[in-house]
């Protein structure tokens, strides 16, 4: 992959991705436990998952949605901004048979290595990536977590979602799932993500701007809402050119 857009911030202390929460993993028994920004235990043997922390309805939610996406015939898929690859895990316990994991903190990245190590998974690649690097492949699913806010224009220079959305529909077969994080949202309110780096000359960030580029290049399948994160909300997007076999 080529970098075209260059990863712009790091967290001051961690100084390796933009994230402040350090990755650790212990194994106890046949449960290897998750800890830093994301949170779980996965199963040794069974790889059944066990969501931790705050936002068990968000997980269990995707859980379902891929369930749903693979019956559907969507085999393969690219997660961007894996962290430490639970959605990735999540693909896995969903049939997903080509799975890949990008991120750009190569701690995390080598989290996910251990983690795959320890359950003897094999259909998950990862890689480290920064947000706009050349992707040559196309994916059946893009999943993008809670990023836009980040890539924006803090850890990547698009500054536009018309920008964004037509990258991620670059490699994109089927459908696009992606996290929309409001101006609102505490996060952004704590870090300033969209003002720390900002420009004149960049689109206003915000909910009718977004939807205003993904109606451009997608059709809105579905849009949930994250409980308990009123600024958060799990947009499903449908490739204009794919048509699903009613047969």
């Amino acid at each position: 992959m080529k970098c075209i857009y260059m990863d712009t911030y790091r967290d001051p202390k961690r100084k390796i991705g933009s994230q402040s929460e350090t990755p650790k993993i212990k194994v106890k028994g046949n449960e290897v436990i998750v800890s830093g920004y994301q949170n779980f235990n996965i199963n040794t043997i069974t790889k059944q998952i066990t969501f931790k922390g705050p936002y068990h309805d968000k997980f269990s939610y995707i859980n379902r949605l891929f369930d749903k996406l693979n019956k559907e015939g969507c085999n393969n898929i690219v997660d961007i901004g894996c962290n430490s690859g639970l959605c990735s895990f999540i693909a896995y316990n969903s049939n997903f048979k080509d799975i890949v994991s990008l991120d750009h903190d190569s701690e995390y990245i080598s989290t996910l290595a251990s983690i795959k190590r320890h359950t003897s998974i094999t259909n998950i690649n990862e890689s480290t990536y920064s947000f706009g690097d050349v992707i040559s492949e196309k994916y059946d699913v893009v999943f993008c977590g809670a990023i836009i806010h980040w890539i924006f224009s803090l850890t990547a220079d698009f500054r536009n979602f018309d920008s964004i959305v037509r990258y991620l529909m670059s490699f994109t077969k089927k459908y696009i799932v992606i996290e929309w994080v409001d101006t609102a949202d505490p996060a952004i309110k704590s870090l300033n993500h969209i003002k720390k780096r900002q420009k004149k000359d960049d689109e206003e960030y915000n909910t009718n701007n977004f939807e205003k580029a993904i109606k451009k290049y997608t059709e809105i399948v579905s849009m949930k809402p994250i409980k308990g994160r009123k600024t958060r909300v799990i947009y499903v997007l449908r490739c204009s050119s794919y048509k699903i076999d009613k047969k």
